[in-house]
């Protein structure tokens, strides 16, 4: 049976943090950086005794900085497979000069018209 992403009552974070990597798809990856970047945010807000918790803050903070490090290459090799796949459309975050990077073209003229509308002189 496929293991499924943990629902969001489950330990999401820990399994950001140590599942494997080998064989992952773009998609899979994406889930895991947000729950890293969600779990980033709230040790580093964290509005309790700060001092009690000084020392597994700045372990979580080492191990979440290490695995972002080690999805970074995983991660560009599975966003071109993705996009080779017809699984995505576009992604903001490839710059390929043998390939362009398409963007949405709607959210981008949605976006081009909002800045002419707060700064009308450019």
């Amino acid at each position: 049976m496929k293991k499924q992403y943990p629902t969001r009552e489950k330990d999401r974070w820990e399994h950001a943090l140590a599942r494997p990597l080998r064989g992952l798809k773009f998609e899979m990856i994406e889930l895991m950086r947000m729950d890293l970047f969600e779990y980033l945010d709230v040790i580093t807000t964290c509005p309790y005794d700060q001092k009690k918790y000084e020392k597994d803050r700045a372990n979580d903070l080492r191990r979440i900085a290490a695995r972002l490090a080690e999805m970074t290459s995983r991660r560009a090799k599975a966003l071109r497979a993705a996009l080779d796949a017809g699984r995505i459309e576009y992604s903001w975050a490839i710059d390929d000069a043998e390939r362009p990077m398409p963007i949405a073209m709607d959210l981008q003229k949605y976006w081009e018209s909002e800045q002419r509308d707060v700064m009308p002189n450019q």
